[in-house]
């Protein structure tokens, strides 16, 4: 069973929470004073804090209800004021600005990912939305169970849309189900929105769990990417062969030599069509 995680203090959470509300039969059950709602595919719990600082809430949670994944449902802000659907993993490579902890990262959930990419960027055509991955970042870094984030960006005027938090909701009721058989990767190189990434995703048979892109390329360690490589279940590399420099696919290099499994180019990995 899955648990998607709305927080109060969240305005598109609440708006995507009352969209699944309406998609799904739910009962209604607080528990130790967390509100949870039930039904036969999903809970929602509905949670006070801010969901980027929300450490360890899988810990917390598993004492009260039984899943196994995280969903987290939640805003995106930017400046750019982009009208965008995304999702990603979470952790930090480098500084923790914006919560969790410095070189840490949550356990990520690429199968449910890739599914939600595919039903929501279909859905997205019909609108003035566009669908996108994100790189790795912000927290919560410490959750030890499969988890992402799942966003409605990027100023209050889109996290108030009922129309996209449905169009949101749809998509995350519709990727709990098994859509395809999918090989994880790690993805390397890119800029924040990881453009290439997100074309592999909804086109291909790869599934993305953790993704870092260039900006963090001067925190970024073999030791690290092994880390992550392991974490994420990942069965290979795949580089956006355009923004990485020497230092770095060489550590990729090393250590996809280690584990025994292949680096891709993202120009090859787009020839792997579903």
């Amino acid at each position: 069973m899955k648990l998607v995680i709305c927080s109060k203090k969240d305005i598109a959470s609440q708006n995507i929470k009352n969209a699944m509300l309406n998609i799904l039969d739910f009962e209604k059950r607080s528990i130790d004073g967390v509100e949870f709602y039930f039904s036969e595919k999903l809970i929602i719990a509905e949670v006070e804090e801010r969901l980027i600082y929300a450490d360890r809430i899988d810990e917390r949670l598993s004492k009260l209800v039984e899943f196994d994944e995280l969903i987290f449902i939640s805003r995106h802000s930017s400046k750019d004021g982009r009208k965008i659907v995304t999702v990603h993993s979470t952790g930090n490579v480098g500084r923790a600005e914006f919560g969790g902890k410095p070189y840490s990262l949550a356990k990520p959930s690429p199968l449910t990912m890739k599914n939600f990419a595919l039903l929501a960027s279909k859905k997205v055509e019909e609108t003035e939305y566009e669908f996108t991955m994100e790189a790795t970042h912000h927290g919560p870094s410490e959750i030890s169970l499969p988890s992402a984030f799942y966003e409605i960006g990027s100023t209050e005027e889109e996290w108030r849309d009922e129309e996209i938090a449905n169009l949101v909701a749809e998509s995350i009721v519709g990727a709990v189900e098994k859509l395809g058989e999918w090989k994880v990767a790690v993805g390397v190189g890119g800029t924040h929105y990881i453009p290439r990434q997100t074309e592999i995703e909804v086109s291909t048979i790869f599934a993305f769990a953790h993704n870092f892109p260039k900006y963090t390329f001067n925190d970024l360690s073999k030791e690290f990417l092994e880390y992550a490589f392991d974490l994420s279940d990942a069965e290979l590399f795949i580089i956006d062969e355009k923004s990485v420099n020497s230092r770095i696919k060489s550590l990729v290099k090393e250590v996809a030599e280690k584990k025994g499994v292949e680096v891709l180019k993202s120009k090859e990995a787009k020839k792997h069509v579903i």
